[in-house]
């Protein structure tokens, strides 16, 4: 019987540049996976103060490196986040291989994935770590692009490795004003977008297109939400008000000891316990 042989992971030709946070290969600039998706899907937080995202930033660059340290380097900050950390690998048997493994296609695009774990000779999974105060529905679905994106190129720079599992771990703890701690720690997994699809996302990207969500409401739907909303509400109010009146119908039965009152259109039957 053969035999899986064991895959190392392939490094990337690109030179990443940490200050500028930057991607060159042979002197051309490559794009970045978040900025492209910011220029596809319009994700921005130019709504955000500057002082909280440049809070945000530090607080999670601070957490990136200690985490990063501990899978490297075996050191323990003390940390609740790394404590959270170290469960969440232990509850979930996470096997690190890498972390800020770079990835590209060699030609246009590049980024840095966040961590890699081990789950056989030839099968990976990839992880992005998060620290927002709130994992809402859209920045989990920009991630799970993100994530996406990165199974289809880490895939495209290690020929014969196989991407398992997406997920995102989502790591907090910082003091609230009221003393207590805003404490995050889970586990969240995506489902991964089609290597085709990520692909066509790239070449519609690089032609300066505009990409055509096939995950997004169609148009028409979308127009008629208002009018959904309303239906729902009126059933809502239809079904409570019928109720009521059953209840009081029944009530007059029981009162008055009838099993069964008819009408020329409507027959009303009271069931016995």
């Amino acid at each position: 019987m053969a035999t899986t042989k064991r895959i190392e992971l392939k490094e990337s030709n690109v030179i990443f540049d940490e200050e500028a946070h930057t991607y060159q290969l042979n002197g051309r600039f490559l794009s970045g996976i978040t900025s492209l998706l910011d220029r596809q899907f319009g994700y921005s937080y130019d709504s955000v103060p500057k002082d909280v995202l440049e809070e945000a930033r530090i607080y999670g660059t601070m957490l990136h490196k200690e985490l990063e340290a501990f899978d490297s380097l075996w050191e323990n900050s003390g940390s609740q986040e790394l404590a959270d950390y170290i469960e969440i690998c232990k509850n979930n048997g996470l096997k690190h291989s890498a972390s800020e493994y770079l990835i590209s296609d060699g030609e246009n695009y590049a980024s840095m994935i966040d961590k890699v774990y081990r789950v056989s000779d030839d099968t990976f999974s990839i992880c992005d770590i998060k620290s927002y105060g709130v994992m809402s529905a859209e920045k989990q679905e920009k991630a799970r692009w993100q994530l996406s994106i990165y199974a289809y190129l880490f895939e495209l720079q290690n020929k014969k490795a196989k991407v398992d599992r997406l997920f995102i771990i989502h790591l907090r703890n910082k003091p609230k004003k009221d003393g207590t701690f805003d404490h995050i720690n889970d586990i969240i997994f995506v489902d991964r977008i089609p290597s085709e699809i990520c692909k066509d996302l790239l070449d519609t990207d690089l032609r300066g297109e505009q990409f055509k969500n096939p995950f997004e409401i169609p148009d028409d739907i979308s127009a008629q939400e208002a009018e959904i909303r309303e239906l729902m509400e009126t059933k809502s109010s239809v079904e409570e008000r019928l109720a009521t009146i059953k209840a009081n119908i029944l009530s007059k039965m029981e009162s008055l000891d009838i099993r069964t009152w008819a009408t020329n259109t409507m027959r009303l039957t009271r069931k016995l316990p």
